[in-house]
């Protein structure tokens, strides 16, 4: 072995130690990265409603008492409204109404004014060719029909009856 062969060697053996600090400062980075991304081992609850703790050293509260907390205040049920209610005879385009979503179309005929059975035809408004909710011929009726397209919309109604009707906007 030549002395530059020895001085090479030590160049080589340097250059390797070198070398880990940044392998392990490139792991550390990498397993933050992920534990970021990941959120840390916390889970969905803990991120939303992190458990207090006090400034003064005292404990912070489980995670139970702050579950029983928040069970404890329950959530208002959305109630059906109603958005439109009007009556007649005749043939009648109703005044516009929105609806979210569902929706009950509650309905009554009757025809006993006209003497026989009549005809009682509600359909979408504005639209010759569109939708129609109800065709009913009889003496006299009445029911609901559920609809399930919301927005603002307004009816068209053909009877020679008299009749009823109200549009419940369901939640």
């Amino acid at each position: 072995m030549t002395l530059q062969d020895g001085v090479n060697g030590a160049e080589s053996r340097s250059r390797r130690r070198r070398r880990w600090p940044w392998i392990t400062g490139g792991i550390v980075v990498g397993l933050i990265v992920i534990g970021t991304v990941t959120g840390g081992g916390k889970k969905d609850g803990d991120a939303k409603n992190p458990t207090p703790s006090s400034a003064a050293g005292e404990p912070s509260k489980s995670a139970d008492s702050s579950k029983s907390v928040s069970a404890a205040k329950p959530k208002a049920k959305p109630v059906a409204e109603t958005v439109l209610s009007e009556s007649g005879s005749g043939i009648k385009s109703t005044a516009k109404f929105k609806v979210d979503g569902d929706w009950d179309l509650r309905y009554s005929y009757d025809c006993s004014a006209f003497g026989m059975q009549g005809n009682f035809i509600v359909q979408e408004g504005g639209n010759p060719l569109g939708a129609i909710y109800l065709n009913e011929l009889g003496k006299s009726g009445a029911d609901v029909t559920h609809l399930h397209d919301g927005g603002t919309r307004f009816l068209e109604i053909n009877s020679t009856c008299s009749w009823k009707i109200s549009v419940i906007d369901v939640p």
